[in-house]
């Protein structure tokens, strides 16, 4: 079941949201100021946060910057304020979209599934990212120590490298490791003959 925390200081706004959304089958929680909204994002994990643009206190922008800051879910804004301004300075927190009010359930939803969608394509992009990073450091890794085996053991690079793969083999280790522990070494002999 997907889960969504509404924020609004509107308790009326925040009640019917909240009974409609329950109908179309999610999990609904409230808070109708944003510090109370930070206080059910530390108890719950949710797939996505409906907030209020102003709000005494703690105003949206600055709930969504605390939400992204500490981890928390994604959000869009649902507004009584539609100024270039104001929709630019969500867009820039990191909202995932922003709605006017006033706005119906049967609205809400299909907006709703559309930045849940759009949440889960960034998360996985930003993990695809941090994939190909670790990928590269290997990569960049591994042709250091090659180059450190070619000078030190008068190889070319495909004999350093089938040298590296070869210990790596027979030690039941990844190449990336080996190459790793092979930099570290030729560092702390460095170091220690700076010193």
């Amino acid at each position: 079941m997907k889960t969504v925390l509404i924020v609004d200081d509107d308790r009326v706004i925040v009640n019917l949201l909240a009974e409609g959304l329950r109908d179309f089958g999610y999990a609904v929680s409230t808070a109708v100021s944003g510090e109370e909204a930070l206080e059910r994002v530390k108890d719950q994990s949710f797939d996505l946060g409906v907030l209020d643009m102003r709000m005494p206190g703690m105003c949206g922008i600055e709930l969504a910057r605390s939400l992204g800051a500490g981890g928390g879910p994604p959000f869009v804004f649902l507004s009584a304020f539609g100024d270039e301004s104001v929709v630019r300075e969500a867009a820039e927190a990191g909202a995932m979209g922003y709605l006017i009010k006033p706005v119906d359930i049967p609205q809400l939803v299909p907006f709703i599934e559309a930045s849940m969608a759009r949440a889960r394509e960034i998360a996985d992009l930003r993990a695809t990212a941090g994939h190909l990073e670790k990928a590269l450091s290997v990569e960049q890794q591994t042709r250091t120590a090659v180059g450190i085996l070619m000078v030190k053991k008068g190889l070319d690079r495909k004999e350093a490298f089938d040298f590296l793969r070869l210990r790596a083999r027979s030690q039941r280790r990844r190449v990336g490791d080996l190459a790793e522990e092979l930099i570290s070494s030729v560092e702390g002999v460095s170091r220690i003959l700076r010193e």
